[in-house]
């Protein structure tokens, strides 16, 4: 019986560590709980779930997939906006003021930028219907400047691993997606800052983030310059 208990044990202890259970009891009692190790794609997953919620729902108020679309591509172009917003100023944030938060973003960096991606080509695909399916246009340089932002975007996505990152080397890797980011950014503000006549105030806070966040970057680059 000891021989087997010897046995057994180091098995036992190799299943606790794997599945994180905890012994956190005293001598005659023990309490036992599983602490849950969630991966960072969780994050990515949770926004493509609540994404879903939010058009199902939105479809169900309006009646139609047509009927929903004029209510729900600006919400979507905003949540796509504060994901790009938090992985652009990440490292900025954490240069300038390091803090838990900065740590966080850093940390979790790559899967904020695929959350953008997601929800980001998710827009993109309701402004395709609602170019389609009603009477709605946009001028050629509008579609263009918008068509070269997502081939960054999708270029940007499926190089957010770190395969991508040897293959094309650290140096090439970077300088796509600073380019592309800054891309981005300012397709933001090309398509925000005319529209604050048209919706003062509301429509400023998007401009206004924006270049806060610019002015973000360039004072975390003269920091680290010095």
């Amino acid at each position: 019986m000891k021989l087997l208990q010897r046995n057994i044990s180091p098995a036992i202890s190799a299943l606790k560590a794997r599945t994180g259970v905890i012994n956190d009891g005293t001598k005659d009692t023990k309490v036992r709980r599983i602490v849950l190790k969630p991966t960072h794609a969780t994050m990515v997953a949770c926004v493509g779930v609540l994404l879903a919620v939010f058009l199902l729902g939105s479809m169900n108020v309006w009646g139609s997939y047509l009927g929903m679309l004029p209510g729900v591509m600006k919400p979507t172009a905003w949540l796509a906006f504060a994901l790009f917003i938090t992985a652009f100023t990440a490292s900025s944030l954490q240069i300038l003021y390091p803090g838990n938060y900065g740590r966080w973003a850093m940390k979790n960096r790559r899967y904020i930028g695929l959350s953008f991606a997601l929800v980001h080509f998710v827009h993109a695909g309701l402004v395709l219907s609602n170019l389609l399916l009603t009477e709605a246009t946009r001028t050629a340089p509008v579609l263009t400047g918008g068509g070269l932002a997502y081939v960054f975007l999708g270029l940007m996505a499926i190089t957010s691993n770190n395969a991508s990152v040897r293959k094309l080397g650290a140096k090439n890797w970077k300088r796509l997606h600073k380019i592309g980011s800054y891309y981005i950014w300012l397709i933001f503000m090309a398509t925000t800052v005319p529209e604050i006549p048209l919706s003062w105030p509301m429509g400023a806070i998007i401009p206004l983030i924006g270049f806060v966040a610019l002015g973000l970057r360039i004072a975390a680059h003269r920091k680290l310059k010095k």
